[in-house]
């Protein structure tokens, strides 16, 4: 029960690194994704889980008991209660909103809102103490006594992750929302204004693709919180529920097949994703959320990316070009099964001003062509074979 008479919910969940750190969440449930309470703390590998969770437990009664925010009498809203006030920063939710949104007593407020509410202190001094909410005591105000055996917690083991040093261990229940909002922060404070908007794009998309493709990655445990929550209506469930580690796992399909199939980015754009995975790959083991090795693979996959991408998306225009420069000279149902080609085919040849598609070809091109084409480049064509020579009347994406 919350100080202000609301009853509450959570779902509790262990954490366990192979260095012999323990982390326990409990996270308000029947909320909006990043509304609510969320709470953790840490233990050691051989401590008891139940005493782990206990002390979670107690942390959370402690904390709902303390009430912050009241319901505003002079107009719609609400005011701080004393002169203390503790809650959560949250990213906003909207990558065009720079200011993040902070959650007071378990409900969302935009930073305007909250600005709202400290300007009646005007002309008032006030101190401000961040953490990252690992410790047994985090709030400022007023609470009851707790018993930590009372109620129920159901505990849901998540994945064994390792790799990380000392500092790193202490992160390891953060979700890819709250590090990607923390990557973005901290963007903000060294890049232009036009430059982090596009840093915010990127990131954006990266969430999109988690979100609805990534999932088919998970496994165990894992897969069974994200299908639970999913089902539940929670479309983010995966950027919400799984680690950082799965940010860096997912490069792949994000840089080699959203970005060009789904989002049918410019070469600009690609350019941008892979600057920006490439960054956000280093961060990531600058701050001990995944390990050396997996940092490096991603950042070698984005640099890939960079070189290969737009390569790949200007190929593709040539190609299409080409495709509408082709005139056949009968009907395509009246084609022959031999002398007509429609799949998804691989580069296997290359050579000035000719190419081949599987063991098709060869098919005569640009030369601009030719110099950007990579064997083993992957490409939905369409190929006729006219007088003896393979012509290309249709073609899709490139994709490296």
């Amino acid at each position: 029960m919350a100080g202000d008479g609301r009853r509450l919910w959570f779902g509790y969940r262990l954490t366990w690194a192979l260095s012999g750190v323990v982390c326990a969440e409990a996270e308000q449930v029947g909320v909006e994704p990043g509304d609510g309470y969320r709470f953790m703390v840490l233990g050691d590998g051989d401590e008891d889980p139940a005493v782990v969770v206990g002390r979670l437990r107690a942390k959370v009664r402690r904390e709902v008991a303390r009430v912050y925010l009241e319901p505003s009498d002079a107009a719609p809203g609400w005011h701080v209660a004393d002169l203390d006030v503790a809650g959560r920063v949250v990213w906003s939710g909207d990558s065009s909103v720079p200011e993040p949104s902070v959650v007071i007593d378990g409900r969302r407020f935009d930073w305007a809102a909250f600005g709202a509410m400290v300007a009646v202190f005007e002309g008032w001094e006030f101190s401000m103490r961040f953490s990252d909410g690992s410790g047994e005591d985090t709030g400022a105000g007023v609470g009851g006594s707790v018993d930590a055996t009372d109620g129920d917690a159901k505990v849901i083991p998540l994945r064994l992750v390792g790799g990380l040093d000392d500092d790193g261990l202490r992160r390891q229940g953060r979700s890819i929302d709250t590090v990607l909002a923390e990557f973005l922060a901290e963007q903000r404070q060294r890049l232009a204004v036009s430059t982090y908007r596009r840093y915010g794009r990127i990131v954006e998309l990266l969430r999109m693709c988690l979100n609805n493709y990534c999932y088919q990655s998970l496994t165990g445990a894992e897969a069974e919180r994200w299908r639970s929550a999913y089902d539940a209506g929670d479309e983010e469930a995966f950027t919400r529920l799984c680690g950082p580690q799965q940010i860096v796992e997912n490069y792949g399909e994000f840089l080699g097949y959203f970005m060009i199939r789904k989002v049918a980015a410019s070469q600009e754009e690609l350019r941008a994703a892979a600057t920006v995975t490439k960054r956000l790959a280093r961060w990531l083991a600058r701050h001990g959320y995944v390990d050396e090795d997996a940092a490096d693979a991603a950042h070698g996959r984005a640099t890939e990316a960079g070189r290969d991408l737009p390569r790949a998306d200007k190929l593709g225009e040539y190609l299409y070009r080409l495709a509408r420069q082709t005139h056949l000279p009968v009907d395509p149902d009246d084609f022959a099964d031999e002398n007509w080609v429609e799949d998804y085919l691989s580069i296997t040849r290359v050579e000035d001003g000719r190419l081949w598609f599987g063991e098709v070809g060869p098919v005569a091109v640009s030369k601009q062509a030719s110099d950007l084409a990579e064997v083993g480049w992957d490409v939905y064509v369409v190929l006729a074979r006219v007088g003896g020579n393979w012509r290309l009347v249709e073609t899709g994406m490139v994709y490296p």
